[in-house]
């Protein structure tokens, strides 16, 4: 089976001071060496991010959609040049990149056990300042996993670090038979710029809202009560709401990361 969709529920702890776990479901399609994970809530919810993008543009008023989902990445893979992308969203802009990303050594032991009557094998890795228990299967001889991870002789069905704080675990497998392609309206970057772009952004929260209304001088700002809300106060609010999501969402995949939406 050289094409295969693997659907993970991803469990995970954004807050490292809290007890509280969100669960996500995120998808691997791999077809013929190439894979693509990605969550499928996000990309289905950006079309209407747009939309709702354009009216507050148009109209000034502030749109009230909340967040559904947090897990706001991609992981694009070619395995047979052994180059990975990382798509990542800051404020609805999906930005892809190609990574700088070390050979993943992982150390096979001896413990097996089954999921969904696969036949599985044991492996560790430390990546991301973690230490990650991997499962994986040479019955799905891909040498691919979700997130970052790969290598394997076999496909992996499921993998955790040991401080368990995440888990990805393989809830659906099927048969991939359509090829994919990534978006045309991903931002085309590098590594080193997007991390530029995002330090700017966590200094300064408001910066891509600053930009649109600064080209739209004459628009007119409310809030969702219908009150008319001053470009100040839209930034206050904006700059609040960032650095509390980073307060409670100091746990990411990756050790010495700053995760930001």
């Amino acid at each position: 089976m050289s094409q295969v969709k693997v659907t993970y529920e991803v469990t995970y702890k954004p807050d490292s001071t809290e007890s509280k776990f969100n669960k996500e479901e995120m998808s691997l399609k791999h077809f013929n060496g190439r894979s693509y994970f990605y969550n499928e809530t996000k990309f289905k919810l950006d079309s209407l991010y747009d939309k709702v993008t354009a009216e507050f543009l148009k109209t000034g008023i502030t749109p009230n959609v909340s967040l559904k989902y947090e897990l706001n990445f991609g992981i694009y893979k070619d395995l047979t040049k052994q180059e990975i992308y990382e798509i990542n969203n800051i404020s609805s802009r999906n930005f892809i990149f190609k990574i700088n990303l070390n050979k993943q050594i992982w150390n096979i032991g001896r413990d097996t056990k089954k999921i969904h009557n696969y036949n599985c094998r044991k492996a560790t890795i430390k990546f991301g300042g973690r230490l990650w228990e991997a499962w994986f299967t040479d019955e799905i001889p891909i040498n691919d996993g979700p997130y970052k991870f790969f290598g394997l002789p076999g496909l992996i069905l499921e993998i955790y670090d040991t401080e368990k704080n995440y888990n990805f675990l393989a809830i659906g497998i099927s048969k991939q038979n359509d090829n994919f392609k990534l978006s045309s309206q991903f931002i085309r970057t590098s590594q080193d710029n997007f991390i530029k772009l995002k330090n700017r952004l966590i200094n300064d929260p408001a910066l891509f809202v600053r930009e649109s209304i600064m080209k739209r001088n004459n628009v007119k700002m409310k809030g969702t009560d219908g009150n008319n809300l001053e470009s100040s106060e839209l930034y206050d609010r904006i700059t609040k709401e960032f650095n509390y999501f980073i307060k409670t969402h100091n746990n990411p995949i990756e050790k010495n990361t700053t995760w930001i939406r």
